[in-house]
């Protein structure tokens, strides 16, 4: 007894619930796509941040001229005083150059622009990230709800089946001393494959909505799960987040184009050696040259960048129609949903007093078809009945669930506060 008490608990606490399959949903290759998608725009926006930084560029060259050419600036005193002394002067055919180059912006406004517009994006992007979360969850819950719903129906048909089987076992024994007409029993027969057949395709139906569930979470599931639903709250509209996010970074693309206009200011520091044979002596000889200095660089007339700014305008104008478009479906379907709900609650409670009426009903209907008052069709028409309002009470509960999971999805409400 005390193993069994084990094992029985051992078996809760590994049972599959709606909580851990939402759990399994974050750990798919699909949600990590996610993620990942969200670590390289941070790794974007880090890159326009860096090139804020010094960059340092290694040079090196071997070049051969037509004439001996300079190997670094000389004034025409020092090449006299050289010349006199008969002393090596910096001029080669053959060069070769080893050097290096840190640059440095001072001012380029359109990089300032665009770090801004990419810590929108960022933003845009784990806001998506959450939607796209969301939205397996709710796939989930219309899943197993389906899955519910089937399982339910399953059971009826199954209780029908019972319930026409020990109806048939005791009409043979009447058929059997011919007081009853085989027609009867032959039709209960039919009735019974039809239910057989019915159960084979609701079988089907059932595994491709566990193959389903599988590609969300990676779990294999073999039973029904059931769960509850609470209440939804109102909030803002989550799939206007990314685009309120995106509308911001419209405006720093539009600036960052503008600021294309500016002037930039660079900061530039160079040196380098050179190494040749000093044409008047033959000598080998290096030289060192080096410079730093500020540049300004100026785009005086860029029609391209013109062309540029009137795409960003048209960016902005087009996602501030989308956002209109979108709080406006929204809100009708948010309406829609609240009014069906309504609706729902109603038909549950009034198909789970209609399901108590029929079991009564059949009941008699039994009665009444052995003691030869009632057609067989009419008898299965209560059968028929009663197996049918079960389905139609899964179906509502089913409907409820998925109202409530589009409701939470469109709210931004993580499902697991939702569905226990």
């Amino acid at each position: 007894m005390k193993k069994l008490a084990i094992v029985s608990i051992a078996v809760f606490l590994n049972a599959t619930t709606i909580t851990t399959l939402f759990d399994a949903i974050e750990k798919t290759p699909d949600y990590k796509l996610d993620t990942i998608a969200k670590k390289e725009m941070k790794i974007n926006k880090k890159s326009v941040v860096n090139s804020l930084y010094p960059k340092l560029t290694l040079q090196a060259s071997i070049e051969h001229f037509n004439i001996d050419n300079s190997m670094i600036p000389i004034t025409p005193t020092e090449s006299a005083t050289l010349t006199k002394i008969n002393g090596d002067l910096p001029f080669s055919q053959n060069i070769q150059r080893i050097g290096f180059e840190v640059s440095m912006p001072l001012f380029i406004k359109s990089i300032y622009d665009n770090k801004n517009k990419m810590t929108k994006l960022v933003k845009a992007t784990e806001y998506q990230t959450e939607i796209n979360l969301y939205k397996k969850q709710t796939l989930l819950v219309g899943y197993l709800s389906k899955f519910n719903s089937l399982d339910s129906l399953k059971k009826a048909l199954n209780k029908q089946k019972q319930s026409i089987t020990i109806t048939y076992k005791a009409l043979k024994t009447a058929v059997d001393v011919g007081r009853v007409p085989e027609f009867k029993l032959l039709r209960l027969e039919d009735k019974l494959n039809q239910i057989k057949i019915q159960l084979s395709n609701i079988n089907q139906n059932i595994d491709e909505i566990k193959s389903n569930i599988y590609k969300i979470t990676n779990k294999k599931i073999q039973d029904p799960i059931s769960f509850n639903s609470l209440k939804v709250e109102n909030g803002d509209f989550i799939s206007l987040k990314p685009l309120y996010e995106k509308s911001k970074a419209n405006e720093y693309a539009l600036k960052a184009k503008k600021d294309n206009n500016l002037p930039n200011i660079i900061f530039k520091v160079k040196a380098n050696r050179a190494y040749g044979e000093a044409y008047n002596t033959g000598n080998n000889i290096s030289e060192d040259f080096a410079s730093a200095g500020i540049y300004l660089v100026w785009n005086i007339f860029d029609k391209k960048n013109n062309s540029e700014i009137q795409k960003a305008k048209i960016e902005i104008l087009k996602n501030d129609l989308e956002i209109s478009k979108i709080k406006k479906d929204l809100s009708a379907e948010i309406q829609k949903i609240n009014s069906s709900l309504e609706e729902i609650n109603k038909q549950i409670s009034l198909t789970d007093k209609s399901l108590t009426l029929k079991e009564k009903l059949l009941k008699g209907a039994k009665v009444a078809f052995k003691l030869n008052r009632m057609s067989v069709d009419e008898y299965l028409q209560y059968e028929d009945d009663l197996a049918k309002t079960k389905a139609d009470l899964a179906n509502l509960k089913a409907n409820k669930n998925m109202l409530k999971a589009n409701k939470a999805l469109i709210y931004g409400e993580n499902l697991k506060k939702v569905f226990k």
